[in-house]
């Protein structure tokens, strides 16, 4: 079953890079190759990952940075690295992670969509059990429309061990966001996101089968298009005995830069 999970990572990392043959076409001007800069802080409950556990006394102090560029070899792809860190300020002991990632649109037909990606991920994570110190490889498949006005995405990530010190696997952690506009006052938006999440694991670190059941909710207050503040709370339910149930919560600022990479760029359709 690994090899299998692994195996559909690959897959979407192959279908990504021929996505432009299947892709819808379009009679609208190519949109513009631009950049983007995205950091983040704030604090966070604990350390809990997409297995259920959670690591730490807490509470955390989380931080991000994300940078990338879209519409770089064709219209609709994306290519993003990342760094993060979580610390637990109790313990003062950092977990952290960065990777990188490469999507591309595979298909279009007016408010529907979908994109496939994959990439690669370096978690260190003292808190984790014994401590893990792994490589990823990671694939993506995004499903997104909009019924009624609402923007909703459906997403199923795969993480494959690569290399570990703690027992290899797989895991597929799928979620879906519907997002609502409150709120517009002149620069000024309020929005909120909410959805259920789940877990299903091959051998993950040793975890195995469904794992857990989430429904998250996250209230966002942007201005001037490249500042936002985030309140999030969700609730986990543990599909295993000794999973628990517990409620999660996070204040994030973010702050974002954008700008056009060249002005008449030649891609692929």
């Amino acid at each position: 079953m690994f090899t299998r999970v692994v195996g559909a990572g690959l897959c979407l990392q192959a279908a990504a890079m021929c996505g432009g043959m299947v892709s819808a076409t379009s009679e609208n001007p190519p949109a513009a190759a631009t950049w983007g800069v995205s950091l983040q802080g704030g604090y966070a409950d604990t350390f809990q990952l997409m297995l259920g556990g959670t690591f730490g006394e807490g509470p955390d102090f989380q931080n991000r940075l994300t940078a990338g560029g879209v519409n770089l070899l064709r219209e609709g792809d994306s290519l993003s690295f990342y760094g993060a860190s979580s610390t637990d300020l109790r313990s003062a002991t950092p977990n952290w992670q960065a990777g990188f990632s490469y999507k591309e649109r595979l298909w279009r037909k007016g408010r529907h969509s979908i994109s496939a990606g994959g990439g690669l991920q370096r978690w260190l994570f003292p808190l984790v059990k014994t401590g893990s110190n792994d490589w990823l490889a990671t694939g993506t498949l995004n499903y997104t429309t909009r019924a009624s006005h609402v923007p909703i995405s459906v997403t199923s990530d795969s993480f494959s061990l690569l290399s570990s010190t703690l027992p290899r696997g797989s895991l597929l952690y799928t979620q879906i966001q519907a997002q609502h506009s409150l709120l517009k006052r002149g620069r000024y938006q309020l929005s909120v996101r909410h959805g259920p999440m789940h877990t299903y694991a091959w051998g993950f670190w040793g975890a195995e089968g469904n794992r857990i059941v989430r429904y998250g909710a996250t209230l966002a207050l942007a201005w001037n298009q490249n500042t936002t503040v985030e309140v999030g709370c969700r609730q986990q339910f543990g599909l295993q005995d000794k999973i628990p149930y517990n409620r999660f919560w996070t204040v994030l600022v973010s702050r974002q830069m954008t700008g056009r990479l060249r002005a008449n760029a030649q891609r692929s359709d």
